[in-house]
């Protein structure tokens, strides 16, 4: 299996420990040139810290200084070059997975339409693409390309003092393990800590923005105040939490701080008691005053790998928790989307033969349910709220799951999501921030200004165009700032009219207009519609009337 197909079946899986395994073939190829620079940047140390010794000792015997020091520049100069590589290498390494898990999570969330982002709060979402994925950041950037110097940094330090001292080389190898130890019962604590500030991140940024879009309705039912205190105590325990993890990242570091300390301290007294010949007992070898600064200038060295894995173990909990969010965008295996079906080029048949959706909630979208909406005609969607109209919409763009019988296409049952082959119209069509002529075209440069004329002609756009100051290039606010709700539902149906769709899903398009703008946007859709298949779901006699079936569907089960 190779290594993109790899990151697709566990971003199917949608497991946080498969998804962080995966992403790691991403950022391989910088971690190791960030882990070939941070081990050879303490080599150049090792240099720097015998020519420095050696100038010294020198300077003291009243020797030249030169060689020495051209040694120790020269080697400064190579460390610095090799440290910047290596800080280089590791942003490489978190901004391709940061940028591939956005893109990918993007998608997903894109496939999965609008079953999955209708019952996701907005801010939830907005938090997990954001927060969560920069939560990768030091893990991917700073704890990953640090667990080969880790490994190998300490190692080459290590031989090079038991080259000069075997004593000072044991006291360095004697306290690794218990650093080791410490940080792993530490780092538990903090994964499991990290993971729920994560998770109240999530639900506070939901709640936030939730409340955000309701404050007319909170302010007409004077539950402002209320609101207040209960954003202020959720806010709290989110502080409390993150408190928590720092305080767990702060013990990590002091735990190995101390050791280090103890350790220095250790190496330092021996070699101050063998240079001045006070030591309690015969170790079996004598250090000379270039031997012991070399040892002394090595023993911060020795313990900086340990020094910056402790300052970066947090985030490996951090993205273990980011993972956790993430992963909830992507679709597990029984849900991942299938193929979208080839595109069709002339109006088709649709058949449902007892065709029915139950979501993963459990909750039933649709009975099953048979008709059929001929190629070339208006066919109608009508029921009670709940019947399943807006779910057999759905399911012919795969954002319903289809649990029993059969849709045709054509005669030939659907092969996938009707992707690129339908247009979806609700009942509050999104509207960009830009010009209309961007709207229409969806930004997409390949869609000529003909097409976007000819599309704007059809579905009614001009008529109201044609009479603003900048015509098609008018800027429009979010959410359609500047254009009433059938101008909007116009601009939709141009939309699809610009790429030439032949199915065109229409879920209450007129729900929310008034009786002269309904008109007007059944007139449009009337002349559109002219060899195009039309599914309407609707409540609206009006529409009813215009169209050339109608299908009763009954009840949800």
């Amino acid at each position: 299996m190779t290594a993109p197909a790899e990151i697709a079946a566990a971003e199917a899986s949608a497991d946080p420990a498969k998804l962080l395994k995966a992403w790691t073939r991403i950022s391989a190829p910088h971690e190791l040139r960030a882990a070939v620079f941070g081990v050879m940047h303490h080599l150049a140390f090792i240099g720097f810290a015998w020519g420095a010794a050696s100038a010294v000792s020198a300077l003291v015997a009243g020797d030249a200084i030169g060689s020495g020091l051209v040694l120790a520049l020269v080697c400064a100069l190579i460390r610095a070059g090799l440290q910047a590589g290596e800080a280089r290498a590791s942003f490489e390494a978190s901004a391709s997975v940061r940028a591939h898990v956005r893109r990918e999570a993007a998608e997903a969330l894109a496939e999965r339409g609008p079953s999955f982002a209708e019952r996701t709060p907005s801010g939830q979402t907005a938090s997990a693409l954001i927060d969560a994925v920069e939560k990768l950041d030091g893990y991917f950037g700073r704890y990953r390309p640090l667990l080969p110097v880790v490994a190998l940094g300490p190692l080459v330090i290590l031989i090079a003092a038991f080259t000069q001292s075997w004593v000072v080389g044991m006291i360095f190898l004697a306290t690794v393990p218990a650093l080791i130890i410490f940080m792993a019962l530490v780092g538990a604590g903090a994964s499991a800590a990290a993971k729920q500030q994560m998770s109240v991140l999530a639900r506070l940024a939901g709640r936030f923005n939730d409340r955000l879009q309701a404050l007319e309705t909170l302010n007409a039912f004077d539950a402002i105040a209320i609101e207040r205190a209960g954003l202020y105590s959720a806010s709290e325990d989110f502080r409390a939490r993150t408190m928590k993890v720092l305080r767990l990242a702060f013990l990590s570091s002091a735990v190995l701080e101390f050791f280090a300390a103890v350790a220095v301290a250790g190496a330092a007294v021996y070699v101050g008691f063998s240079l001045l010949g006070e030591l309690p007992f015969d170790p079996g070898e004598t250090l000379g005053l270039q031997s012991g600064l070399f040892l002394l200038l090595l023993a911060p060295e020795y313990y900086l790998p340990l020094r910056r894995l402790s300052a970066a173990y947090h985030d490996k909990a951090d993205a273990e928790a980011g993972a956790e969010a993430i992963a909830d965008f992507f679709p597990d295996e029984d849900q991942a989307m299938a193929t979208p079906s080839p595109r069709l080029t002339a109006a088709p048949d649709i058949r449902f033969e007892r065709a029915g959706a139950v979501y993963p909630d459990g909750r039933r979208g649709l009975a099953a349910a048979g008709f059929t909406a001929k190629a070339g005609e208006i066919t109608a969607l009508w029921g009670a709220s709940g019947a399943g109209k807006s779910t057999a919409l759905k399911l012919l763009l795969g954002y319903a799951p289809l649990t029993e019988g059969v849709i045709w296409i054509n005669d030939a049952p659907i092969a996938g999501p009707l992707i690129g082959s339908a247009a979806w119209i609700g009942q509050k069509p999104r509207v960009f921030h830009g010009t209309i002529r961007d709207n229409i075209a969806v930004f997409d440069p390949d869609i000529s200004d003909d097409q976007v004329q000819m599309a704007a002609d059809a579905a009614g756009v001009m008529e109201f165009a044609a009479s603003l100051p900048d015509g098609l290039d008018t800027q429009l606010g979010e959410r359609g700032h500047g254009l009433s709700g059938g101008q909007a539902q116009r601009v939709a149906l141009a939309r699809a009219l610009a790429v030439d769709m032949k199915l065109l899903l229409l879920d209450e398009p007129t729900a929310h207009l008034d009786g002269e703008a309904e008109a007007r946007f059944l007139d449009a859709l009337t002349r559109a519609a002219k060899g195009r298949t039309v599914m309407i779901a609707t409540h609206s006699p009006a529409v009813r009337l215009r169209c050339d079936a109608v299908v009763e569907l009954g009840g949800a089960a």
